[in-house]
């Protein structure tokens, strides 16, 4: 029994006729073969098919063809469905999908005509795995349906779970959720009852996945807890790494970064423990997430690295990209921007790699699509052709009783206009086969201009993005050094302030020269205090930062005066009430009666923040 492999799960229940060869029993019974009759014989070869298919091909093939051949000698019309889905399945793993598909349906015609459940349920199933193949999945499903319902007809339970399995990774692959999840619901309900542990678990996991694109994220960590026992009991190894490695990712969701590092971690020594490449990469990957979202880089780029390394000596591009990509983030936080442009470039690379990748597999599943259906139709065609052959061959048979010159004379026209048709056909044929190599081309043209110009429109981008980044430094610096302004006037004030009240007290003594020459310079001091040459300066240098700040306020608000722009420019600055006194000049509460003065110039209400109103404007 097959079942269907899926790039969208971790774990998948397959369960094939195909496995290691026992050589010992194939040698017993290819020496059986020579030693009983064509009956008997029949039996053995399907007995050594179902020990060859999928491993050795060409044996397969053989002892299928001779199978079919003897049971189409003895009329064992059962034995003959067993053979062809035998050389099917042959034919599907080589490739070969028309052929395959041509062998199961004769398998169908033939079950059906002899009411024989099994074989119908086998060959309709076979039909539906070789569709999937050829990413026919509508096609696939509808012929699993078919299985289904005759299976749980004729109570054949071991095709019932298969091809519900098969039936929940489409509606996976359609990312119908709610569906898949249903159907592997069902087939939870069955390994329970059954009291099969190991297939619990594995569903339990593919369940948990669905869940996660959900965002159900509670749910699937209940599955996973489940599971993980099991694959420990089990000593599944590999799932359980696998399994880790997802519970990992649901903890990190939900920003629980203990748990998610203590899953990770172990993901990753029992990868290693068993060589387990793909566990390995995604562990170490997962760790460099886990270290990124925690702002500790170094340690994060070790963990990429790690990945990276072991990606590239498996070949994985898939990881290789998402490597680079995490590289060159934290490079970007770090702000060496040399080396996260470097791995973003190597992250394009490979991005656009995996794309003609994909795109190159996408047209050979169109190219074999395109080519099955053309030789169905040509087959049906030629059935057709062969259904009124028979009836001309009846027409020309009794008119040869009536005439054998007329008939000898239709029969020569009919030979003549079957070579023009075949010709008509032929070249049709030729046309469409142009045509479609002519699209081809035009589609692989197009796509290459549509890579290119992508390729230009992000690298202006990123350029962009650097450019705004440095206008971003510059900005800040600018702010250092207008706070610096600020505070060189708060501190030339001080200091003046302080001889001021040094030449008071020395005014105090009864030296009347003395306080003559002293008073004249507290005179000079009060009248440098707050010189306007400092404004001048602190307005420049606030304008380079701030542009056009005074313009806005002065034209909103015109009946602003001189130190009321100077006071907004300070509160802009978000200086607290004592900064702003200190370099005024004045006391804190004189600060409060301007700010409250403000306000009303300003027309602000009571709820109304004064700094983010300066910030916004």
């Amino acid at each position: 029994m097959r079942i269907l492999h899926s790039i969208f799960f971790i774990f998948l229940f397959v369960i094939s006729f195909a496995g290691n060869i026992d050589e010992e029993k194939i040698d017993s019974l290819e020496n059986k073969l020579q030693k009983v009759d064509d009956a008997d014989k029949i039996e053995l070869l399907l007995k050594l098919c179902e020990e060859l298919v999928e491993n050795d091909s060409e044996k397969c093939i053989a002892y299928a063809q001779e199978a079919l051949r003897l049971s189409q000698k003895l009329n064992h019309p059962r034995s003959q469905v067993k053979a062809l889905i035998f050389l099917g399945r042959e034919d599907s793993n080589l490739g070969n999908y028309f052929e395959g598909l041509q062998h199961f349906k004769e398998a169908v015609e033939i079950a059906d005509s002899e009411n024989y459940g099994e074989g119908l349920v086998d060959s309709w199933n076979e039909l539906g795995i070789t569709y999937f193949s050829m990413g026919n999945y509508d096609e696939a499903l509808s012929y699993y349906f078919r299985t289904l319902k005759k299976a749980e007809e004729i109570q054949y339970q071991e095709r019932v779970i298969a091809v519900q399995t098969n039936i929940a990774i489409i509606y996976s692959i359609y990312k119908d959720h709610t569906k898949a999840l249903e159907w592997f619901d069902k087939l939870l309900k069955i390994y329970q009852q059954e009291n099969n542990p190991l297939l619990v678990a594995k569903t339990l996991v593919n369940m948990a996945i669905i869940l996660d694109e959900l965002g159900d994220l509670d749910k699937g960590l209940d599955y996973l807890s489940k599971a993980i026992p099991v694959f420990k009991e089990f000593d599944e190894k590999q799932m359980l790494a696998s399994t880790l490695n997802s519970q990992g990712d649901l903890y990190l969701k939900k920003q629980n970064y203990k748990e998610a590092y203590q899953d990770y971690k172990s993901a990753l020594e029992i990868s290693k423990s068993i060589k387990f490449e793909r566990g390995v990469v995604s562990a170490s990957f997962n760790l460099g997430e886990y270290f990124s979202a925690l702002k500790n880089y170094n340690k994060a780029l070790n963990f990429y690295e790690e990945a990276l390394s072991v990606a590239i000596k498996a070949g994985y591009k898939e990881n290789i990209k998402d490597c680079y990509g995490g590289i060159s983030k934290v490079y970007t936080m770090q702000k060496d921007y040399s080396k996260a442009l470097e791995n973003m470039k190597l992250f394009m690379v490979y991005k656009d790699e995996i794309y003609n990748d994909n795109t190159q597999k996408q047209i050979n599943e169109l190219q074999i699509k395109y080519e099955t259906e053309k030789k169905e139709e040509e087959i049906a065609g030629l059935q057709l052709r062969m259904k009124i052959q028979r009836r001309n061959q009846i027409i020309l048979i009794i008119g040869l009783l009536i005439i054998s010159f007329l008939i000898l004379r239709v029969l020569h026209l009919k030979q003549i206009n079957l070579k023009r048709k075949n010709l008509l056909l032929e070249q049709v044929s030729l046309m469409d086969k142009l045509a479609l190599e002519k699209m081809d081309s035009e589609k692989r043209e197009k796509d290459h201009e549509n890579l290119r110009l992508q390729e230009e429109l992000r690298s202006k981008e990123e350029i962009n993005r650097l450019k705004q980044l440095k206008y971003l430094e510059e900005l800040k610096h600018k702010e250092r050094e207008l706070a610096a302004n600020a505070l060189h006037v708060v501190s030339k004030n001080e200091t003046l302030e302080s001889l001021k009240k040094s030449v008071e007290t020395v005014m105090a003594s009864d030296k009347d020269e003395m306080k003559r020459l002293l008073k004249g310079l507290i005179q000079e001091i009060d009248s440098n205090i707050n010189l306007d040459q400092d404004w001048d300066v602190f307005k420049m240098h606030f304008e380079e930062v701030h542009q056009d700040f005074f313009r806005r306020l002065v034209d909103r608000y015109t009946d602003l005066n001189t130190n009321d722009l100077k006071f907004c420019a300070y509160l802009r600055l978000n200086l607290d009430a004592k900064e702003i006194a200190r370099i005024l000049n004045i006391s804190v509460n004189a600060i409060e009666k301007r700010r409250y003065r403000l306000r009303k110039k300003l027309e602000l209400s009571p709820s109304d923040n004064l700094f983010e109103f300066l910030s916004n404007l």
